[in-house]
């Protein structure tokens, strides 16, 4: 199998939530899968290049490629100035690093692909995520996952035809060979210095009006929000967009999970024992004024699920420690020095 193209952009601020995202996603690939990793930055330290390629390096199973922000819109002939790019939610404008996940098929070293995957790094992976790149996306531009109706509200501002379709951000997997060949780069660049309405959320907004409902859903195993908890269970995990079990299973099997509100790197939030977990295991310093949950094979684990307290136990599989949690399929794969 060819490594799965996986893209990230992000500052000196997120290298150690970076950190966290890849000790996941590598943790819990199987042993048939591997990945090439690219960061799109403007000023992330050589230090911390350095720590994040040896994180990688040390699972054997990824490459990791640095590529500067600056350099890729000079290649393209944009010249950056935040002043000709809209203004959004809380009058936060467009970063370099938040052009370039929307634009991907400006960056030299993705012509080799058709497809790749967008992630931000505010997630934990906890389960093997490869079978996402086997989504279909003949005629589509990217897939997602799509809103659910209890979140209608905030998607309220966009065209009422691109409403029901509307796709979050976090996980993204672009048809990079569409977005060539229909000249997406230069139609998304326009819509972001000369919007129709006011961006609420910028990369979301301007890709679900760039797409204009050429996009494809995906589960949201893919991109779990703990928060949801508490309102979905009001209503037995239901939905209008989602009738079934889906948004249950998602919460409850999550392949990864999503920390789209509070950051749990910033204080106590809704499924956070999981991310500190994986943080211990990435080998990053503790954040300041943050205290590990446990230690040992002893984790409290998705605190969301109503689980007190987890016991992990590890087998043998495929050469790698594979552990399971209480039964659930949810399975993390571990380095053997575990």
């Amino acid at each position: 199998m060819k490594p799965l193209p996986i893209f990230f952009s992000f500052d000196e601020g997120y290298v150690t939530p970076a950190a966290v995202t890849f000790e996941g996603l590598l943790s819990s690939a199987r042993t048939e899968v591997a990945y090439a990793l690219y960061v799109l930055h403007e000023g992330i330290t050589p230090e911390s290049q350095r720590r994040l390629g040896a994180l990688v390096e040390r699972h054997g199973n990824a490459t990791l490629t640095f590529i500067s922000v600056a350099g890729v819109l000079e290649s393209a002939g944009i010249v950056f100035d935040d002043r000709l790019f809209c203004v959004g939610h809380d009058k936060g404008k467009f970063t370099k690093e938040t052009l370039l996940r929307c634009l991907p098929t400006l960056v030299p070293e993705f012509e080799q692909y058709d497809r790749i995957l967008y992630s931000d790094v505010d997630i934990c992976v906890v389960d093997d995520i490869s079978e996402l790149f086997q989504a279909d996306l003949e005629g589509l531009y990217l897939a997602g996952c799509r809103i659910p109706a209890f979140l209608a509200g905030q998607v309220a501002h966009i065209p009422e035809k691109l409403r029901e379709s509307y796709v979050a951000g976090g996980i993204w997997l672009m048809n990079l060979k569409q977005m060539r060949q229909d000249g997406m780069g230069e139609k998304i660049v326009g819509l972001m210095q000369n919007p129709p309405f006011r961006f609420i959320w910028n990369d979301q907004d301007v890709m679900n009006l760039a797409c204009d409902g050429k996009v494809g859903f995906i589960s949201y195993r893919y991109c779990a929000i703990p928060h949801w908890r508490t309102i979905l269970e009001k209503v037995d995990y239901m939905d209008r967009h989602y009738p079934g079990q889906e948004l249950r299973e998602a919460l409850f099997r999550p392949k990864i999970i999503h920390f789209a509100y509070a950051k749990p790197w910033a204080g106590s939030c809704e499924g956070d024992a999981i991310w500190h977990f994986w943080h211990r295991r990435s080998g990053f310093p503790e954040i300041p004024g943050r205290r590990p949950r446990s230690s040992g094979h002893a984790v409290y684990f998705l605190k969301y699920l109503k689980l007190p307290r987890v016991f992990i136990s590890t087998v043998e599989r495929d050469g790698a420690t594979v552990i399971k949690i209480l039964g659930f399929i949810i399975r993390i794969r571990l380095p053997k020095n575990f």
